[in-house]
Formats: C-alpha cells, sequence, structure tokens
C-alpha cells in the first residue's frame, strides 16, 4: 500500500478511486467488515439507502438523495453521514462505463461512538445541545479523512496486515468525522446507544463543567440515571483544562 501522507485531496481522491475500482464486487461486500464498496456504470432507478447509521464517500461521479422533502446532490469528495437509519431514496448520476460511479459505505457503531467520545480529551468533541442537530449532513471530505479512507480500503491489498490495523483506521476515521464538520451529528449516533449514552453525556457535562461543585447524585439524576444503580469509579486528572475521567457503570441488580 502507497503511504499518503502530505498527499493533496486530488492526489488522495485518484488513489482512492483505484483502489474502490479494483475491489468493488457485484454484491458490494469486502474482505473488511462494514465496509462495502460501489460501482455502477449506469443512471439507476432509486434505491433504499443502508438501514443502520453510516457514512458514505463518492471517490467519481454522483449521487441523488432524497431525505424526506430534502433534495441533494453529493460528488466526487463529498462525504454524507447519517445519524439515524431514517429512510433516504439513493441514486447514483452521471456513471457511464467509461467513468462509473464510485464510493464506499462504512457503518458506524453507536458503542463504538460512545467509546470514543468518553475517552476525547476535553473540548474536542464538538457540543450541540443547544442546537438542533441533523440526521443527516453532508460536507467535503477534508485530507485527513480521506487519507485515512484511502489507508483503510489499501487494507484490501494487504491481507497480512489487514486484521491488526483495520480498527486503528477505522478509529481514526470515526475520529476525524466526530471532530470534524460532521461532529454534531456523529455524536448522535453515540448518544443513541443505550449502554454508553448517559455516560458519555456524563463526562462531556463533567469536561465542560470541571471547575464547578457538583455531586454524583445530582449528576446522575440530570442525565437521567437513578443514583442508587450507578457505581461511579471517578479519579478527576486535571492538568491545566484537560480533565480526565474514569467512571464504570454498575450492572443493575434483578
Amino acid at each position: 500500500m502507497i503511504m499518503s501522507a502530505n498527499r493533496s485531496a486530488t492526489m488522495l481522491l485518484e488513489e482512492l478511486c483505484e483502489l474502490l475500482a479494483r475491489h468493488a464486487r457485484d454484491d458490494t461486500t469486502t474482505a473488511i467488515a462494514d465496509l462495502l464498496i460501489g460501482r455502477e456504470e449506469a443512471d439507476m432507478p432509486p434505491l433504499p439507502s443502508m438501514p443502520w447509521t453510516h457514512m458514505t464517500l463518492i471517490a467519481q461521479g454522483a449521487k441523488h438523495l432524497a431525505y424526506g422533502e430534502q433534495i441533494h446532490d453529493y460528488r466526487a469528495g463529498q462525504c454524507l453521514v447519517a445519524s439515524v437509519a431514517v429512510p433516504l431514496e439513493c441514486q447514483f448520476i452521471e456513471a457511464t462505463p467509461e467513468r462509473p460511479v464510485l464510493g464506499l459505505c462504512l457503518r458506524l457503531h453507536p458503542a463504538e461512538v460512545a467509546e470514543m467520545m468518553v475517552q476525547a480529551p476535553g473540548g474536542a468533541v464538538p457540543d450541540n445541545d443547544d442546537i438542533a442537530t441533523p440526521g443527516v449532513v453532508f460536507a467535503d471530505a477534508s485530507a485527513e479523512l480521506l487519507d485515512a479512507t484511502v489507508r483503510l480500503v489499501g487494507l484490501l491489498d494487504e491481507p497480512r496486515d489487514r486484521e491488526v490495523l483495520t480498527p486503528l483506521v477505522k478509529r481514526e476515521i470515526l475520529w476525524r468525522l466526530l471532530t470534524g464538520e460532521y461532529g454534531p451529528t456523529v455524536r448522535q449516533i453515540g448518544l443513541s446507544d443505550p449502554r454508553f449514552s448517559p455516560i458519555a453525556e456524563a463526562v462531556q457535562w463533567i469536561r465542560h463543567h470541571y471547575r464547578e461543585p457538583f455531586r454524583i447524585d445530582e449528576l446522575a439524576e440530570r442525565i437521567g440515571i437513578v443514583g442508587a444503580l450507578v457505581a461511579w469509579s471517578g479519579k478527576l486528572r486535571r492538568t491545566g483544562n484537560t480533565v480526565g475521567i474514569s467512571i464504570t457503570p454498575a450492572t443493575p441488580r434483578a
């Protein structure tokens, strides 16, 4: 796999197109779990979208998408993130055999997003509590996101390294999404996980209010947890404006 550090977005897209064209299958599956690759050589009728939270990235061509009453076209170098399994109608456009539409879809798991939110340093994850967060968001993919995506797809050519490196590169992609323009929408994916969302919400609140005194039972009530059912292992490590927090939920007794 060619290392893509310090390459422009245009060069990264060209490399990604080569990889996608080489690894595209009729059923879109790949040897990497949760990674799908699409290739279309003709404009197709609208198709239903993936029934899970995900990101999609167009490397070549364009895609027409209808979301409720909203209609969007997104093109090469643009990325979509869906924080809920909403019914989207997707249609590939401007596809020809000479220049097919090439893209990929990566499933985003709420538990993995929530875990990263808990581990993130204070201020790294956008706090969108006071604004309406869209369930679907579009934006140009940053060079950093493209670089990580190229390396993930490139692991399809590296079976020896794939098992070890794939989880690491997936986490990098998730981090780029969580801390970029897609952040508020990706954050909603983490908060939707019933096992982790109260913990993630608690950590975010503490990191924004760590200078203020508070009681654990009051915080538990604030985020909707019955204090008696939660055991908090909580050491606050303060270094300047950075707070490290360890919080462990107890399993409720029957």
